[in-house]
């Protein structure tokens, strides 16, 4: 087992995940059999993300109003955009105690094998986040 951990509920303000591919994951369970799935198939999990519950939720900052003007400015416009909706569910599963896990990836073939590890683990609501573009076609 590789001692590498991804980054959970790491301070910042997640802005727009460009090139990843998000997912919800329902309990601590799922998200670590994501992280050992996702180590199965060569992702470096240094890379990964993880927010969590409600902290993850407050770093989530879906108003952006704990990161000031630019925060809000930020989140308004996501909010004329087709990340609005994604980002309502990503607030409202970590609100609940759920996980939202973040992986860079690049390629379809990349992709589609991230996907089926992050599904197998129970993983749902999955979306890439494309340069000005996003892929719900795995909700």
């Amino acid at each position: 087992m590789s001692d590498q951990q991804p980054h959970r509920n790491e301070p910042g303000f997640y802005r727009y995940p460009m090139h990843q591919l998000v997912a919800v994951l329902d309990d601590q369970a799922s998200a670590d059999d994501a992280v050992e799935k996702l180590r199965g198939i060569d992702v470096d999990v240094s890379e990964v993300h993880v927010l969590s519950g409600p902290e993850g939720a407050a770093l989530l900052d879906r108003t952006g109003q704990r990161h000031g003007l630019r925060g809000q400015l930020l989140r308004l416009l996501q909010w004329t955009s087709s990340e609005n909706d994604t980002l309502d569910l990503h607030d409202r599963a970590l609100r609940n105690g759920g996980h939202v896990v973040y992986v860079p990836v690049r390629g379809e073939d990349r992709k589609k094998r991230v996907a089926g590890a992050l599904r197998a683990a129970g993983g749902h609501l999955l979306v890439y986040f494309g340069r000005f573009t996003t892929e719900k076609r795995w909700i």
